[in-house]
């Protein structure tokens, strides 16, 4: 019978503290008080690009505990598949990036419109019904010429002290960009750009300003026929608990460990956390496959 594991837990909610603050021998000390029993589990999460064909994967390492009392005390579980489009969620926002990196590349529009004294929104369902209302003219126009629905995502971004308007991520072909300009029509001086995606990160950068936005409404939207991520994938055996701790310590060991884990992929970056409490470490990694 296989030994039961104790990991569902927010894991970046316990682990914290960036181990590069940490001097050599502060985290030296760290490594030889590990005695809390745990494995490293590891989470993989993929993200294709529908047009170019790169993936970007972000690999999450994390203790998993044979004793539940040493599993850290949360507020939330472990990373799943958000229920609440709620942009004050970490995983809302990873989910939001993820969703972006698949579905949108090179050509497609990213946009900002806005509201003019004379069409000003008096709440925001008002402001909601104008943006759909804009996506359904654009779609009827594309139904007419032969076109499918176009794939957006869009946050409205309204918190009183900042004039509203909305950003969105849309697909590109076939569309004129002044044409969409002035089907907006409710402002002077709306703002469209093509695309042009990182070669390592995709379109991570434009995402992760949208999903970060200050002034946004914390909640975004998104069109029914975009390519979901899929779900991750969870493995005991990717890292040993002694490769981990070599990890830790030296940024080239990891970045080595990295690349021989998954064969074919480039590291990009990592960041690597603590937990004082037990003593153990957390893993964020990106790498990309072209």
């Amino acid at each position: 019978m296989r030994r039961k594991y104790y990991d569902d837990y927010d894991y970046e909610e316990a682990y914290r503290k960036i181990c590069e603050n940490l001097d050599e021998w502060e985290l030296e000390r760290l490594l030889k008080e590990g005695k809390v029993d745990c494995l490293y589990r590891t989470t993989t999460t993929k993200s294709k690009n529908i047009k170019s064909g790169t993936v970007l994967l972000e690999a999450q390492v994390y203790p998993s505990f044979k004793d539940k009392k040493n599993m850290p005390v949360t507020e939330k579980r472990r990373e799943t598949k958000p229920s609440q489009r709620n942009l004050n969620d970490k995983n809302a926002r990873r989910y939001l990036i993820r969703l972006a990196n698949i579905n949108f590349g090179k050509g497609d529009i990213w946009a900002t419109f806005g509201w003019d004294e004379a069409h000003y929104p008096e709440d925001m369902k008002k402001a909601q019904k104008d943006v759909q209302n804009f996506i359904r003219r654009i779609n009827r126009k594309r139904k007419k010429a032969g076109m499918e629905n176009i794939k957006y995502i869009y946050i409205i971004a309204a918190d009183g002290n900042t004039r509203p308007h909305f950003h969105i991520l849309m697909t590109g072909d076939g569309v004129d960009r002044d044409e969409l300009e002035e089907m907006w029509g409710k402002c002077e001086r709306p703002n469209t750009r093509r695309i042009k995606p990182d070669d390592d990160f995709i379109i991570t950068g434009l995402a992760t300003y949208i999903s970060n936005n200050p002034h946004g409404t914390k909640r975004w939207c998104s069109s029914k026929n975009l390519k979901k991520p899929d779900m991750p994938k969870r493995s005991y055996s990717k890292f040993k608990k002694t490769k981990v701790e070599m990890m830790v310590k030296d940024h080239e060991e990891l970045k080595k460990q990295m690349e021989k884990a998954y064969p074919g992929y480039k590291f990009l970056d990592a960041e690597v956390k603590y937990n004082g409490v037990n003593a153990a470490f957390y893993i964020y990694a990106r790498m990309v496959r072209n």
